[in-house]
């Protein structure tokens, strides 16, 4: 990296926010990204000064929901774990303002991205990706977890098994025996293949978008890799969740 490229180090962009109703795509309409209100600046971690680590970068990704309240941290992307470790524990002090979809706070997902330096850095434009400007330097920046989007991974992941989304007859809001849902979802897949941070973005049943979620957490997919190497991916596509009726709520498995 150039010893003139700006030191750079905060951004925060909204991935997703709640889609449509009545089964159709809504047009945009006074919708609003999600803002930082408070933010307190993460510090540069001590393991990295005892390694000799110069700099370091991490990438979270975290809902922000309806109260402005963050949590279900996931590290997407870092140049080594102190990074993502110190940026996390640091969102969790962070205040934000939601996302607003025709005027309405809606429940989201974002992306957090810091670059660390030893000494202190300067804030810039919220929708600005730090990686991004790494890889535009002319080099890879090290990751030792990295981050994909579905079109840059070697191949189509394929769902290995979803349990579908189990309804309770006579108390669902669904239409009794209805067999699907249909839903566009953006998740990661990790690189266990396992579902993190499902979020819908459309359904023809919005009355069961928190449902769907917990139910795709459950869903298992290949594992992603670019290059030959295993990365943690970004996918959104949309599909008929199968419903599957039962006669009462089943108790949780310790």
């Amino acid at each position: 990296m150039s010893m003139l490229a700006p030191r750079i180090v905060v951004a925060l962009a909204l991935l997703i926010s709640l889609g449509f109703s009545s089964g159709a795509l809504a047009k945009p309409k006074e919708n609003q990204s999600v803002t930082i209100k408070r933010q307190i600046e993460p510090r540069y971690p001590v393991w990295a000064y005892t390694h000799g680590v110069g700099q370091g970068y991490a990438k979270i990704a975290f809902y922000v929901d309806e109260n402005g309240e963050a949590s279900e941290f996931l590290a997407i992307e870092y140049s080594y774990e102190a990074f993502a470790d110190e940026l996390m524990s640091t969102i969790l002090k962070w205040d934000f303002v939601p996302a607003h979809r025709e005027g309405r706070p809606v429940k989201s997902v974002c992306h957090a991205y810091w670059e660390f330096l030893p000494d202190r850095p300067i804030e810039t434009n919220a929708l600005f990706d730090t990686s991004k400007r790494m890889e535009s330097g002319g080099s890879e920046p090290f990751r030792t977890v990295k981050f994909r989007e579905e079109k840059e991974l070697d191949e189509r992941l394929g769902m290995l098994g979803f349990p579908g989304l189990i309804q309770v007859k006579g108390t669902s809001p669904l239409k009794a025996g209805k067999k699907a849902v249909r839903a566009r979802i953006s998740f990661f897949v990790d690189q266990s293949g396992q579902v993190a941070l499902p979020h819908v973005v459309d359904t023809t049943d919005p009355e069961v978008s928190e449902e769907l979620e917990a139910a795709f957490k459950k869903a298992t997919f290949s594992v992603p890799s670019y290059k030959g190497n295993g990365v943690i991916a970004l996918l959104e596509r949309t599909y008929d969740i199968p419903v599957v009726w039962i006669d009462e709520e089943q108790p949780e498995r310790l």
